[in-house]
Formats: structure tokens, C-alpha cells, sequence
């Protein structure tokens, strides 16, 4: 973590928390002018420390009721095909290459247990899979 300091730490933490927070309120939160915060900001974002801003959307509100975590064995030549469905599945919040028996690990959601079942079903062409239904979230932090 080159080129920044505490200052810059608190920056991005309260941000994390409230990405829509004025940058007068944000002066006053950490003591630095309103000048000064945004060339911190600038400066972040283009070192590639803040990456986007985004919104914090309740995914149950919006249909999502079942969250499952799915791990899966990919064969090193079907990755391509398997990064490229990856990329076209809407309903797959995170994929990440993981060490141990699987390979991949993917986070979803889905409006019911039926959709989550035809999903799997799909993904199994790439490979074996073990899924796990996620009953209740007790901290989740971006």
C-alpha cells in the first residue's frame, strides 16, 4: 500500500461506508479542505485504490431470496469457456479461483430453489460442483 497514508485510508473507509457523502462533509469528517480532499480522492482513483462507487441494493427486495455459494472443479482447458459463461450469468455476483479440491468458487442468487436447481444443472457441464444455501447473512462488508 505505496503512496498512501492514514489520511487516505480514512478516506476510502468513509466512503466505503457512504460512497454519496458530500465532499463538504467529508472535509469536515476528516479536517482537510474541500480542495485538498478532492485531489486525495483524484489521486486515489486514478492509483486504482478506489475503483468505482456503487449502490448498496437489498438483492431480497428485488426478488433474490436464495443465496448459495458454489464450488466447482474446472479443467484447465475448459477455463475459457467457463470465464466466458461466468461473464454471461447475471446471477452470479462473484467468481474467484480458489485453492483445494475445487477450483472456482462462485456466489449467487436466485429468485427460488427451482432456479438455483437448473442453474447447477447448467454449470455441472464444466464440472463436479458442491453447493451450499446460505440461510442468514450476520456481517457483510464491501
Amino acid at each position: 500500500m505505496k503512496n498512501i497514508d492514514e489520511m487516505d485510508i480514512q478516506i476510502m473507509n468513509l466512503l466505503k461506508m457512504n460512497a454519496r457523502i458530500s465532499l463538504k462533509e467529508l472535509s469536515n469528517d476528516i479536517h482537510l479542505t474541500t480542495p485538498a480532499l478532492s485531489a486525495r480522492i483524484d489521486k486515489l482513483e486514478k492509483a486504482g485504490f478506489i475503483k468505482g462507487y456503487h449502490a448498496d441494493v437489498d438483492l431480497e427486495k428485488l426478488g433474490y431470496k436464495i443465496k448459495a455459494f458454489i464450488q466447482i472443479s474446472v479443467l484447465p482447458e475448459d477455463q475459457r469457456k467457463f470465464y466466458d459463461f461466468v461473464q454471461r450469468e447475471d446471477n452470479i455476483l462473484e467468481c474467484d479461483h480458489i485453492t483445494g479440491v475445487y477450483s472456482m468458487l462462485l456466489k449467487v442468487v436466485f429468485p427460488s430453489t427451482a432456479d438455483l436447481d437448473v442453474f447447477i444443472g447448467r454449470l455441472q457441464e464444466f464440472g463436479r460442483t458442491e453447493t451450499q444455501v446460505v440461510f442468514s447473512t450476520i456481517l457483510e462488508r464491501f
